[in-house]
């Protein structure tokens, strides 16, 4: 009994990476299985049109020049959706950088090359010493099996202005690190970005003609940074939950910023953008609509959902459908990175809010990040933010507000299900 303990999650954890291994490091398109479900193992697909990456050199080898029909420069034309047949290169952080991914590294004991990709660190796990530590300690192989949910998929990077301190050069320095270490780990990868520059400390502030001076050289920097890369951008999430209580004067310099922003990356030759567009369970489709439209959304190639809450998906596509007839058709994407078990819902929602976003315990994984939605205003099911990541000091042992928990990680991985919402059937992982 106790070699089947410890041989079940083995067998969950190591099956598809033994796959990925006889697949080799260039081949890992999309391996299937507990490691592979949703294709975003791949580190393969073909190169974009003229891409060619040596190690650490950037920038990337595309021109200035974009298809509308096909923004990321795909080696196959991606149709109506511009992100189809793209996930498979969407970028999977390496261990020495992704949440999760670093998470396993430090249980293991080990220290990844800062460019080792997930799909080489997960390959060599089938054998050596830490395959010798996972057979030897069923409590060690669940943790990592279990983080693994989380470690293989696409991880959003997001850029503040808190990023390297948000001083001049900041953000455009460190987008160019990211971006060369990323193309040394994966010549082929595409990032996955989100911004996060306006600001949101206090009481619904309003920011001074500084702070909107500084706000502009920063999403300036950004646009500079990706340059001719390709790159699917979320942002400013929480822009437009965040605009309901501001002042008349507030909103339009939050509508003039949010403008400014999709107006900047909008002319990013090879980006696919997607502004912030609120939840349901915060703001009306109207509401929402108005400030997308007043931020010339018609630029890019639409907004996403529910960034910061836990809201079912199945909620989030009707509220988006209704925000995109408000919009001339845009099209949406649905953050699902922990919405598995839905919302866990304050007893007092009108002064404690409709949503418990403080860490809470009930939440899971929900449906893994896909192209393929079956609902054709949604371009994808993406994680836009990190699973894992803590909303504050919530509950006893809980991190810091934006830091990575492994035991906030564990618990979202152990309730993970794909389930839309309610009507919809259960499908844990």
């Amino acid at each position: 009994m106790k070699r089947r303990a410890v041989a079940v999650p083995i067998v969950v954890v190591l099956t598809a990476l033994a796959a990925l291994a006889a697949l080799g490091a260039g081949g890992a398109a999309g391996a299937s299985g507990a490691l592979g479900a949703s294709g975003a193992l791949g580190a393969s697909g073909a190169a974009g049109a003229g891409r060619a990456h040596a190690a650490a050199v950037c920038p990337s080898g595309l021109n200035g020049t974009r298809d509308p029909s096909n923004p990321l420069a795909l080696a196959t034309p991606p149709g109506s959706n511009p992100l189809a047949g793209a996930e498979s290169r969407f970028f999977v952080q390496t261990p020495a950088r992704g949440e999760a991914a670093g998470a396993i590294a430090q249980l293991l004991g080990v220290t990844p090359p800062d460019t080792e990709s997930w799909q080489t660190f997960a390959a060599g796990l089938i054998s050596g010493p830490e395959a010798q530590q996972l057979q030897s300690s069923p409590s060690l192989a669940t943790k990592v099996g279990l983080l693994s949910l989380i470690a293989q998929e696409p991880e959003t990077s997001r850029f503040s202005t808190y990023t390297a301190g948000g001083g001049p050069g900041a953000i455009y320095t460190q987008l160019n690190k990211f971006l060369c270490r990323m193309y040394t780990a994966d010549p082929h990868a595409i990032p996955l970005l989100s911004t996060y520059f306006i600001d949101h400390t206090g009481n619904c502030p309003t920011e001074t003609a500084s702070q909107q001076a500084t706000f502009k050289r920063r999403v300036s920097e950004f646009a500079l940074g990706v340059g001719n890369d390709p790159a699917v951008i979320f942002a400013e999430e929480d822009a437009v939950d965040t605009s309901g209580c501001l002042s008349k004067q507030g909103l339009a310099i939050r509508k003039q910023q949010l403008a400014y922003e999709v107006d900047t990356l909008a002319k990013i030759p090879h980006a696919v953008v997607y502004l912030d567009g609120g939840t349901e369970d915060a703001n009306s489709a109207a509401f929402a609509a108005k400030i997308l439209n007043s931020a010339h959304i018609s630029k890019i190639r639409g907004f996403f959902l529910n960034a910061t809450h836990r809201n079912w998906t199945s909620k989030e596509i009707a509220f988006g459908e209704k925000i995109s007839r408000l919009t001339h058709g845009a099209h949406f994407i649905v953050n699902t990175a922990n919405n598995g078990r839905g919302p866990a819902l304050n007893p007092h929602p009108s002064r404690q809010g409709v949503e418990n976003l403080c860490n809470p315990p009930s939440s899971g994984l929900g449906p893994k990040p896909t192209t393929s939605t079956g609902f054709p205003l949604v371009d994808a099911f993406q994680w836009t933010a990190v699973p894992g990541k803590s909303s504050g000091l919530c509950h006893p042992g809980d991190p810091a507000g934006g830091v990575f928990g492994v035991n906030l990680a564990l618990n979202l991985a152990k309730n993970a299900n794909g389930q839309l919402g309610p009507g919809y059937p259960s499908a844990p992982y």
